[in-house]
């Protein structure tokens, strides 16, 4: 079976070309443009890796990540945030609400799916 991926951007097209890396590697892809959509999404098919942005319309990335983290669903599935902020204070904090990695935009694609792998074998190997 394949892994599923959630990714979440309100960039459509940032979006389009994530999810055709991760098809190509093998990932069954869902995505959703907005954190309530995301919510709904990874509530109804349990993603194994959900990546998702910060800036979005209605719910935030961080708010996102947070309800996702405290639903005992989603103790195994992996959490990177993606932004184009690297300020240092919003990697802090998506760290304390549970993300379990912080991708700055643009990135290399080899260098999201390294990131990618690495956490999700950390979740799926945590107790």
């Amino acid at each position: 079976m394949k892994p599923k991926v959630l990714i979440v951007d309100d960039e459509e097209f940032f979006r389009a070309l994530v999810a055709t890396g991760f098809e190509r590697e093998g990932f069954a892809v869902l995505q959703a443009d907005n954190g309530e959509d995301a919510v709904e999404v990874a509530s109804t098919e349990l993603p194994e890796l959900i990546l998702l942005d910060l800036v979005m319309p209605g719910l935030l990335g961080f708010e996102v990540c947070q309800m996702l983290r405290k639903d005992q669903r989603f103790t195994h599935t992996a959490i990177i945030i993606m932004s184009a902020k690297s300020y240092k204070p919003d990697m802090d904090k998506a760290a304390e609400l549970g993300a379990d990695a912080y991708v700055v935009k643009p990135f290399e694609f080899s260098d999201l799916m390294n990131v990618a792998r690495e956490n999700m074998n950390k979740r799926k190997n945590a107790s």
